[in-house]
């Protein structure tokens, strides 16, 4: 059920300005919480995981959105569509010619064409250029990643470069968002004003070198 119809046109036109996003099987829905309306619920279908990925991340950056639940499905084409095994050799390529992936360390498995990454890493940056490196080959219908991040930096290096960060990026208003850090684990406390600025600060806290987990439950957005 759509509740506020203002926010309807706004996602509804932005999903039709993305040149690489065909929208005309997507269907938008917002729901209420609380009294707000603020959670849109993306379906429908799309050709590609790359297309769904794209429709997500298009309606993210709409200040008024305070939540995105994708329920597109990928529906593959016999154009396409691709077996399991010329997919995962397509993945082991594309990691293998992707700079600044250690794909030595990194092992893809498929089923269905949805892949699954495995391994290590030593910085978060890396982990997310391999999701980048398969999410749009043809045949893919979901990606997993689970790959892990090594823990090589001490705590106060953590968050001295955390805060340093936030204060140089003008997306962030530093003021507003608490740093701790337990170990390797990075939990931000606060608030923020749009879901940009959310993704903007988790970006940042998995940016620095030694991150393996951050914390947003306690980020809300205003």
């Amino acid at each position: 059920m759509v509740y506020n119809s203002k926010l309807y046109a706004k996602v509804m036109a932005k999903l039709k300005f993305e040149p690489s996003l065909d929208e005309s099987d997507i269907t938008v829905a917002i729901k209420n919480k609380n009294g707000i309306d603020n959670i849109v619920v993306l379906g429908g279908k799309v050709g590609t995981y790359a297309e769904k990925q794209i429709a997500e991340e298009a309606v993210e950056k709409i200040e008024s959105v305070r939540g995105v639940a994708n329920e597109i499905e990928v529906d593959l084409s016999s154009i396409n569509e691709k077996n399991d095994v010329d997919i995962a050799q397509a993945a082991l390529n594309s990691l293998r010619w992707t700079v600044l992936i250690p794909h030595e360390k990194i092992k893809v498995a498929v089923e269905k064409g949805c892949i699954t990454l495995v391994g290590e890493v030593e910085h978060y940056y890396q982990k997310n250029r391999a999701y980048d490196a398969v999410k749009n080959l043809p045949g893919v219908t979901y990606v997993i990643n689970e790959i892990n991040v090594l823990a090589n930096i001490s705590p106060v290096d953590v968050m001295d470069n955390i805060r340093e960060e936030f204060e140089r990026n003008a997306r962030i208003d530093a003021n507003n968002i608490q740093v701790e850090v337990e170990g390797s684990e990075v939990t931000l406390k606060g608030e923020v004003k749009s879901l940009d600025e959310y993704r903007e600060a988790e970006n940042a806290a998995w940016a620095v070198p030694g991150v393996t987990e951050v914390v947003t439950s306690q980020l809300f957005i205003r």
